[in-house]
């Protein structure tokens, strides 16, 4: 059995490699080659912690495997991650444990090319002003996928905690792969109004922003909301929005509580979701008919993509 380290998966993983790989997997799962299983999310000690199961099984490859992810919110004034995980990539022949892959930056490469892909259907194609809300390692991940679909000419930035926001911004000046301007935005809402592209990067169990601040032609991805009481993204918000795309949607009625609240409260119908970014990618649903349509995909993660790029570091280890 291999360990592989969460610097080996660092070392190992760029954007350019997890793209293609995460484009197959959607692909692969729309013809059943890999498909996912049911998610078991468990409370903490409260609604602030969470435990989260996701797994996936390949049909076209010996593989199956699952990814567990803790969220505990208080970390950061511990000095530890918010969210960690970690994956255990098991023989589809035997059964035996193949790898425990440690998880946390394979999982924000993941995420952020999910969105990334996403945006590149979704978009308009001339958006290029990207606001993030958050400056964690999923925000992080989110810019370095993004600037590699669109021409980004200007990046806001926002966090609760001011001072996370100018240790983000030096980290973005590392990676960027244009000269865009960085902006500090003074609340959520300024980043919102002046971007065509919105990433929500929190652990926020209540909305974010404003949906009046959207303007028509956006595109958001919501990233945080991953359990049935979390509301990352306000009602107005999903009201507004002409799209909504998704990883699964069986997933995303599990565990989007951006969705699942509306949908209780009887605003929305289960129509409101379009499909999944598969559905885009391969052509079954049009992700964006013109420029002034609100487009939302909601991230709820997807064992499928967790496990199709463990694969793929996992057999760039064993060689």
């Amino acid at each position: 059995m291999l360990q592989i380290t969460e610097k080996e998966v660092q070392d190992s993983i760029t954007m350019d490699m997890a793209l293609p790989v995460l484009r197959k997997a959607y692909e692969d799962c729309m013809e059943e080659k890999i498909y996912a299983g049911g998610r078991i999310f468990m409370p903490v000690r409260g609604q602030e912690n969470v435990g989260q199961w996701l797994v996936a099984n390949c049909t076209n490859k010996p593989y199956f495997g699952s990814k567990f992810s803790s969220v505990f919110p208080e970390n950061l004034k511990k000095g530890l991650p918010s969210v960690i995980s970690k994956v255990s990539l098991y023989s589809a022949v035997t059964g035996e444990l193949h790898a425990l892959i440690d998880a946390n930056y394979l999982t924000a490469i993941k995420t952020g090319g999910s969105a990334a892909i996403a945006t590149d259907l979704m978009a308009k194609k001339d958006a290029n002003k990207l606001g993030i809300i958050g400056s964690g390692l999923q925000a992080f991940s989110q810019v370095l996928a993004i600037q590699e679909v669109r021409n980004i000419t200007e990046l806001y930035v926002y966090d609760v905690i001011p001072e996370r926001v100018d240790r983000f911004i030096n980290q973005i000046e590392t990676i960027k792969n244009n000269p865009y301007k960085i902006t500090a935005a003074t609340t959520a809402d300024e980043c919102v109004a002046q971007t065509d592209i919105i990433c929500t990067c929190t652990t926020s169990l209540t909305p974010v922003f404003k949906g009046s601040s959207v303007k028509p032609g956006t595109h958001i991805n919501a990233i945080g909301s991953f359990t049935s009481f979390m509301q990352e993204i306000d009602e107005e918000t999903v009201l507004k929005s002409d799209k909504v795309i998704t990883e699964h949607v069986e997933g995303l009625w599990d565990a989007a509580g951006d969705i699942i609240i509306p949908f209780e409260k009887g605003l929305i119908s289960k129509d409101k979701v379009n499909g999944t970014v598969g559905d885009v990618l391969t052509g079954k649903i049009l992700g964006r008919e013109n420029d002034q349509e609100i487009t939302l995909y909601e991230s709820v993660g997807s064992g499928v993509l967790d496990i199709a790029l463990s694969i793929a570091i996992y057999e760039k280890f064993k060689k």
